[in-house]
């Protein structure tokens, strides 16, 4: 009878921390949806960098902020793509530290447990390191719950999340990530980053999918601080999908026209002054 009682009470509680959220909003919004035309997907740095309000026409961000490692946008591509009749460009991008940053091969977090949950229950997306059950009461019991904060009733029409304001160059300053290209362990998540990347560009051409990859602006500061071999390594990412299949590719990292502090929010996000002209820019390059 006691532990009836505490499995109830588990999933009274599951129900009411994780549905509704924005998982669950982006994938009931983006799923069959025949009006999307332009997809982003992956990390914060579409979700909050670029305004797709400024892209054209029916343009939809289905990028989500917290640990969105490469392999979640490929499965879900794999399985979305196919029901999107009117479906003409997928967007991804491709951060400076992201290639390094595999689950696989370091101690999850509880906002990674978190993370993973949420794709697991609201995307369907299944994760077989661990079992499901282990990572919900992981999550349950961390102090971490801001990805259940977005709820449905918060999300925008198009998934876009704005950033308001802008830091101070000494704010800017503190947010710039350690160097992360040393090592076996990088060596491998490279790897591992490569091989869904390609398979990321497969499912575009197998679907006559335009396949575009940007690397976003960061500020002067987050610039400095990387390594020639790592920014070498994003061109070197994108010439082994070229191999194989067309992906359309700007880095944005360093551009000029992103220099000035008052379009950032943070070292490596732009704020919604700076989305709103990167969202200008992305569309007049690529023509969308």
């Amino acid at each position: 009878m006691f532990f009836m009682t505490i499995w109830v009470v588990a999933e009274i509680s599951k129900e009411k921390i994780y549905i509704p959220n924005g998982y669950s909003y982006k994938y009931k919004q983006v799923k069959g949806n025949p009006s999307i035309k332009t997809l982003l997907i992956g990390h914060s740095h579409f979700e909050r960098c670029i305004n797709p309000y400024l892209m054209g026409d029916s343009v939809y961000v289905f990028a989500i902020n917290g640990r969105r490692w490469i392999y979640w946008d490929l499965r879900l591509a794999e399985q979305i793509i196919p029901t999107m009749s009117n479906l003409q460009t997928v967007i991804f991008p491709l951060g400076y530290d992201m290639p390094y940053e595999s689950p696989h091969y370091r101690n999850l977090t509880d906002i990674d447990k978190e993370c993973i949950y949420q794709y697991t229950k609201n995307m369907h997306v299944k994760y077989d390191r661990f079992p499901q059950n282990y990572l919900y009461g992981s999550a349950l019991i961390s102090n971490n719950m801001k990805i259940t904060w977005w709820h449905e009733k918060n999300q925008d029409p198009l998934g876009y999340y704005k950033l308001e304001g802008h830091s101070s160059r000494w704010e800017i300053d503190q947010n710039v990530r350690p160097d992360v290209y040393m090592g076996d362990i990088a060596k491998l998540c490279y790897q591992e980053y490569q091989q869904y990347l390609i398979a990321l560009a497969k499912v575009c051409t197998d679907y006559n999918i335009r396949f575009i990859v940007v690397t976003c602006p960061c500020a002067d500061c987050y610039v400095k601080n990387t390594r020639k071999e790592g920014v070498d390594n994003l061109y070197a990412l994108i010439d082994s999908v070229r191999i194989h299949y067309p992906v359309e590719y700007i880095n944005y990292m360093d551009d000029a026209e992103f220099r000035a502090d008052s379009l950032f929010y943070n070292s490596s996000h732009l704020n919604a002054i700076g989305a709103d002209k990167f969202a200008i820019r992305v569309k007049n390059d690529f023509q969308l």
